[in-house]
């Protein structure tokens, strides 16, 4: 793959290192607009308009719409209802190159967590500040420097002249987190590309795999009225005996995978979001959690059934009921790139120009790169981004969350590259 750069490259990138002000602008304004996801609505509305303007007036072709109005999404497999996705918008921008047929989509998700605890924030979640080297706010590294990243990469493009043989869809989507994924199928089939780069990535690493899992809920009730949360509690201590086993083997199982051996990701394969009794009559308790896996829908329901039977004589000594595991999230559909697609190494290669160093090809977190590829499963699509692991302080889903200044530009520079050696010049 091409290491040198080229007179045009330095140039672009010359170009691109006096908009350094102008990139960590826009990320700050991303910020400022509340996107918060509560799980069964966001509010992206705001924030999808003023990208629509910022698309329009730098030229592209642009369309504002909610996923849910896309022919075929709703009766998608991949669509999960009661989302609101019928409100929620996305935005697409496109800038037809020579070939409009041969597209290259650039996307990244508007929407984020809930900011949680407003008194662990340092500064509040949507008053972006620059501090040692950080820009710190939510939605800041998840996801909305994707948004800012490729935008910039593109108009730096269209102030030098700089025309593209293939056509460079950008995208930014809604409903990604707590698994929605509705905004991410509506993408793809909205605007169909032969190339789709996610852009929600992390750790400055080519993500080659679309992770599976999902999120899941055993609800458990004991029939007869009690004052005493004993009853119902024995069962759930069964439960969660059962699911400590059923933890170990999906973390065996990604540790096994060459793509998630030794990763935080494998030793997160199962987590705990809530457990415990619940409301005051003493009948009722649940636990909720995450999967990380890369085996297929049926063999983890399948486990998780057999739980359910295996506890049926403790539940009916306590008088206890359920519905059993209950899908709380759609379930995440296991894939791996062709890591020697054109795409996939041509990015690689202009990550590794742009920061100077080796870039590591690992397997993603649970991202909507499911989605993408289930809904456009010919399409080369993975993971590319500087987002920062949950677990740090500071990272996704944190209060303080951030994303670093310099691993940022890299990531604009990496873009900046790839569409120049992916899509092809005209020239002039």
């Amino acid at each position: 793959m091409q290491t040198k750069l080229t007179s045009l490259e330095q140039r672009a990138l010359a170009q691109l290192e006096g908009k350094r002000d102008a990139l960590f602008s826009l990320l700050q304004t991303l910020v400022r607009f509340d996107t918060q996801n509560f799980g069964n609505g966001g509010n992206e509305a705001p924030c999808a308009e003023f990208i629509r303007q910022l698309y329009e007036k730098q030229g592209l072709e642009t369309t504002l719409y909610c996923p849910d109005s896309v022919p075929g999404v709703v009766q998608s497999p991949l669509y999960w209802p009661g989302q609101r996705t019928d409100t929620r918008p996305n935005v697409t921008g496109i800038r037809w190159g020579a070939d409009r047929a041969e597209r290259v989509m650039l996307a990244a998700h508007i929407d984020t967590m809930p900011a949680g605890d407003l008194s662990l924030w340092k500064y509040g979640p949507f008053e972006p500040v620059m501090e040692d080297g950080r820009l710190i706010g939510l939605g800041s590294c998840d996801d909305k420097f994707g948004i800012a990243g490729a935008f910039i990469a593109l108009q730096t493009l269209d102030e030098l002249g700089i025309r593209l043989r293939k056509t460079v869809v950008l995208n930014s989507y809604c409903d990604e987190e707590f698994g929605g994924g509705n905004g991410a199928v509506a993408a793809a089939m909205q605007c169909p590309c032969q190339t789709l780069v996610n852009l929600d990535g992390g750790s400055y690493e080519m993500w080659a795999t679309a992770l599976g899992g999902g999120c899941y809920q055993l609800r458990l009730h004991r029939q007869a009225t009690s004052d005493d949360c004993m009853h119902v509690y024995r069962v759930l201590a069964e439960a969660m005996q059962e699911l400590e086993q059923f933890g170990a083997r999906r973390r065996a199982e990604l540790h096994a995978n060459r793509y998630y051996s030794g990763t935080v990701i494998a030793d997160s394969a199962f987590r705990i979001g809530s457990v415990g009794c619940t409301g005051e009559s003493h009948q009722d308790a649940q636990v909720s959690f995450v999967v990380y896996t890369d085996r297929a829908q049926q063999q983890i329901d399948a486990e998780l059934a057999a739980i359910v039977q295996r506890l049926q004589p403790v539940m009916e000594r306590a008088d206890v009921i359920t519905d059993g595991f209950i899908h709380t999230s759609r379930f995440f559909r296991y894939s791996e790139v062709n890591e020697q697609a054109e795409a996939f190494r041509t990015l690689h290669a202009c990550a590794e120009t742009a920061c100077g160093h080796p870039v590591r090809v690992a397997g993603s977190c649970l991202t909507d790169l499911s989605a993408f590829v289930g809904a456009n499963p010919s399409a080369c699509s993975f993971n590319f981004g500087v987002l920062r692991d949950f677990s740090l302080p500071g990272g996704a889903h944190q209060p303080n969350e951030f994303v670093d200044c310099e691993e940022f530009y890299h990531f604009t520079q990496t873009l900046l590259l790839f569409l120049i050696r992916y899509c092809g010049i005209m020239e002039a």
